[in-house]
């Protein structure tokens, strides 16, 4: 029996040892010898803009439109497809959109975010309410304006300009 168990497991632990050997040279970055290491970069560290959002310099956003969602909201799934084509015309002005998704109503994630957006009075106000959008003014943190799924696309693109002209 013990002759059996040091046949099966020797080489299995053998087996065993090479892998984890084969996965840490892996992870280790390291290259073979005699190759040369590729040149180490950071994304976005190179000279040349990668693409057209690094064309220009970031800027800050005029209003940010925080949706409050939910799964189970008919009132969200009416706005939704309303709310994101009046989103295609606004998509180059600076509007920070947030979607507070409060589907799940033990998670504190939508307070957490209005939080750290400096916004923490509106959820003591809106907590647990679906089915609009609140167009804040990023500087002043006050609500310029709502969006509800009572309204047409073309009053959202409108609502929407005025209160990115405001």
């Amino acid at each position: 029996m013990k002759n059996t168990l040091s046949r099966t497991v020797a080489p299995a632990i053998a087996a065993l040892t090479i892998a984890v050997a084969g996965i840490a040279f892996a992870q280790s970055g390291s290259q073979p010898s005699g190759t040369p290491a590729p040149k180490a970069t950071q994304p976005g560290s190179d000279s040349k803009p990668s693409g057209s959002a690094q064309a220009h310099a970031a800027e800050a956003p005029k209003i940010i439109a925080v949706n409050f969602y939910a799964d189970w909201c008919p009132g969200c799934k009416a706005l939704k497809p309303k709310l994101e084509e009046a989103m295609k015309d606004a998509a180059s002005q600076p509007c920070l959109t947030v979607k507070l998704d409060q589907t799940d109503k033990d998670s504190h994630q939508a307070e957490y975010m209005l939080a750290a957006l400096g916004l923490g009075d509106l959820w003591k106000e809106h907590a647990g309410k679906t089915g609009y959008v609140l167009l804040v003014d990023a500087k002043t943190h006050k609500v310029v304006s709502t969006i509800t799924s009572m309204q047409e696309t073309k009053e959202i693109k409108t609502t929407l300009m005025a209160a990115l002209m405001h």
